[in-house]
């Protein structure tokens, strides 16, 4: 709580030097703001999940004829069971990505800090920032350039899950159609877990390991990489119009951002390691409109991934992974969208010791509606895994209450075996209340 207190009081100081600058010129800095307010109650255990303020702030100045742009975020929840302990950083941020402070608490930290200019026909972002590959809904395939929070799992808003990177980001005009992107990502930060005691922890046997019954286990820290540009990632996008097509084709060299969990017999007891590998992921999109129709796909092919194996020593398989992504979206009444996918991943290894099966297929639907002039706003998402037969339904009914002003209601609900991807997470169950308030 000290530790938080002292990061709190410095993410307060940085605000205020900030917003004294804009003070002293405002003609040249935009400041915005944007506070969260979400109240979970778990329906399982009935007792409160969460009571989260979240309160962005976006500085926006003209910095050496382009912009700069900063964002600041402190994160408060006074129901802590969703929050890290203070040492969690130090395993999954680097030390340039690191919050200012983290505790159980809530967070301090520089959110993003780019600077952004356009010449003739490059366009740079440099800086800590997002950059997003793939359009699939509720899943990623070609979206592996910022790592992700869990500590909701995947349902809250990718927006603010993704944890931003410090890269070099450079968009460059390839004749009148297309444009190739080329990142340089020296950033080594990777996926931050919920904690031990979240309703969101990670059980399944598919993505953590089970050890032997009444046997010592020593687990070992992460071994993140060390960082510098020997340890970057290098991505390269070429998007495209062709014949009536958006097409993309997408290369990124880099840290899988979940570690590969190891094990082995020393003396009478287990010792697990755990170790960042580099994979080469190659893949594409493709998106057409046919009518009040849009027909779209991913494909991804990725090398060098480590699977979970039923074996308990070393307890991972190395296989190559090709997953694709086709999705339907319908948009023919006013007000009405209805987005259908089918989602498939194939482990290439074809190991009957693997934990998963080799073929792995979801299925997901999402509709949005609006209504009373666009006022009130409904939507539905539902991702189930064909394999498991487990999945999670997730609602919201959202209300414009003034122009900067939403209002919103909903639940979360899942289902399924508990050895399942989904159903490890059925006593997490929740409705919850939010507001969100835009400040200009």
């Amino acid at each position: 709580m000290k530790a938080f207190t002292h990061g709190l009081e410095r993410g307060i100081l940085i605000m205020a030097i900030s917003s004294t600058a804009a003070a002293v010129e405002i003609s040249s800095i935009d400041v915005s703001a944007l506070l969260k307010s979400q109240t979970a109650y778990g329906t399982h255990n009935e007792a409160i999940q969460q009571q989260e303020w979240l309160l962005d702030t976006e500085f926006n100045q003209g910095f050496f004829g382009g912009e700069l742009t900063t964002i600041a975020r402190l994160r408060w929840d006074s129901d802590n069971s969703l929050n890290s302990a203070s040492s969690s950083p130090a395993d999954s941020f680097s030390q340039e990505t690191r919050p200012f402070s983290t505790g159980e608490d809530g967070v301090v930290e520089l959110r993003e800090m780019y600077w952004q200019v356009a010449t003739e026909s490059v366009y740079w972002q440099i800086g800590k920032q997002q950059v997003v590959w793939g359009e699939a809904d509720g899943l990623k395939l070609l979206d592996a350039i910022n790592p992700q929070s869990y500590r909701e799992f995947t349902l809250d808003d990718f927006d603010d899950s993704r944890i931003p990177l410090w890269m070099v980001n450079s968009e460059i005009s390839v004749g009148d159609d297309s444009m190739l992107q080329v990142l340089l990502i020296t950033d080594t930060s990777t996926h931050e877990l919920a904690p031990a005691n979240s309703p969101f922890n990670f059980t399944s046997a598919l993505v953590v390991p089970v050890p032997p019954d009444g046997i010592e286990v020593d687990v070992n820290p992460a071994k993140s990489p060390n960082g510098g540009l020997k340890d970057s990632d290098l991505g390269i996008r070429l998007v495209s119009f062709v014949a009536g097509w958006d097409v993309s084709a997408n290369y990124l060299y880099h840290y899988v951002d979940t570690p590969v969990v190891r094990a082995s017999l020393q003396g009478s007891k287990v010792v697990v390691d755990q170790d960042y590998e580099r994979s080469h992921l190659l893949g594409g999109s493709a998106s057409t409109s046919l009518g009040q129709w849009i027909l779209r796909t991913e494909m991804a092919y990725e090398t060098n991934r480590y699977l979970r194996s039923e074996a308990t020593f070393p307890g991972v398989i190395k296989s190559d992974v090709f997953s694709f992504v086709v999705g339907w979206d319908w948009q023919g009444w006013q007000d009405q969208f209805v987005s259908i996918q089918y989602f498939q991943g194939n482990a290439l290894d074809h190991s009957s010791q693997l934990v998963v099966d080799e073929r792995d297929e979801k299925l997901s639907f999402l509709w949005e509606s609006k209504f009373l002039n666009e006022t009130l706003a409904l939507k539905y998402l539902g991702l189930y895994s064909l394999n498991d037969q487990d999945g999670f339904h997730q609602l919201r009914l959202t209300y414009n209450y003034q122009a900067n002003v939403d209002v919103y209601v909903g639940g979360d609900q899942f289902y399924g075996n508990s050895q399942g991807l989904f159903g490890q997470f059925d006593q997490a169950d929740r409705v919850m209340l939010g507001v969100n308030w835009g400040i200009e």
